[in-house]
């Protein structure tokens, strides 16, 4: 081999290691935004934290994960755009965020139907409800890729009278989230509703702007609501949970590895949310029991007529938006998994 051939093996070799170098150094430069609209304390926050965590323990240098708590990257209003322009990656808001880019997924919040963990579970997985509801995401650039749990939705108020029966609902000054099908929900019920931000709840409750509120009981108490409450209607009117969602053309567009340890690293950190969250409420009604407040659990026959009475938000919300046949399915998961 002549000095020239060998020079431009030698220029190949180098280029061609350089091309494997630039690749490796591509692989190992996966950006992972992940963006929480709130706190890194909470169950969810610390959700994040482990997933975050997870992730990197799967991926190594392939990836460098960046994690924003608090709404400081995207806040609960904006953080669907950011998603969509591919500004954050991932992101976990609650069902009801969702609603105004597709009305469909008001119908996995009506009051009263899923009541449970396994039915919100049963009712993602099953392929009639998915295609009605979810698939209108994915033609929207977010592509579902977990569900972490709140928790069930309470009545939390201040008063001597419980909240027992739908008639004792009317004339509160409630606030609740400015989700259409949850507002119509306290309408139809006679109360008087605020769509107040949580931010403002506090001083709101203090002087009797409100009178009660229906967050989870770690919500309550994460947001030391349960101080000034008098009484608490343990009522899952509702059970919140997290859609955690991508952005689906980064999503499909990740090296095969990188999406297996991604999923892998979702497995368990939905798991320890799934567990966790389930403690924290239970934990929360226990302190609020310690404060001395009152916790009314309603029986059977009385859900039953809660559910009557929000009959026509199951109408507008559920059966004039995704059809008969689905809310059929929907009572059937409900009935099965109570």
């Amino acid at each position: 081999m002549n000095a020239a051939m060998l020079r431009r093996t030698l220029i190949a070799g180098l280029a061609a290691t350089g091309l494997a170098l630039s690749a490796a150094t591509a692989q190992a430069q996966v950006k992972i935004v992940l963006s929480n609209d709130n706190n890194a304390v909470g169950v969810k926050g610390q959700t994040f934290e482990l997933l975050k965590k997870e992730i990197e323990k799967n991926l190594g240098d392939k990836v460098k994960v960046d994690l924003h708590h608090s709404g400081t990257m995207f806040d609960q209003k904006t953080q669907i755009q950011g998603l969509q322009l591919g500004s954050v990656n991932i992101i976990a808001p609650t069902q009801g965020i969702y609603a105004p880019l597709t009305p469909k997924i008001n119908v996995l919040a009506l009051p009263f139907l899923l009541a449970s963990p396994k039915a919100v579970e049963a009712a993602i997985q099953d392929p009639l409800v998915r295609q009605a509801v979810l698939d209108e995401l994915e033609k929207k650039s977010i592509t579902p890729i977990a569900i972490w749990i709140n928790g069930p939705r309470d009545f939390s108020y201040r008063g001597q009278k419980p909240i027992l029966l739908p008639t004792d609902m009317k004339g509160v000054k409630i606030r609740v989230q400015s989700v259409p099908a949850d507002i119509k929900t306290m309408k139809v019920l006679g109360a008087n509703v605020s769509s107040m931000s949580w931010s403002e709840v506090p001083t709101a409750l203090q002087q009797g702007v409100i009178d009660a509120v229906e967050p989870t009981p770690n919500a309550l108490v994460g947001a030391g609501l349960h101080e000034m409450i008098d009484q608490v209607s343990a009522i899952n009117y509702q059970y919140s949970f997290y859609i955690v969602s991508a952005n689906k053309r980064w999503w499909d567009g990740l090296p095969a590895d990188v999406r297996a340890g991604l999923q892998e690293a979702l497995k368990v950190s939905t798991a320890w949310n799934w567990e966790n969250t389930r403690k924290e409420n239970e934990e929360a009604y226990e302190k609020i029991t310690k404060l001395g407040k009152k916790i009314h659990t309603v029986t059977a026959d009385q859900r039953a007529q809660w559910a009557a009475a929000v009959a026509p938000v199951w109408k507008e919300f559920g059966e004039d938006i995704v059809g008969s046949d689905v809310m059929k399915r929907l009572k059937e998961i409900a009935a099965a998994n109570p």
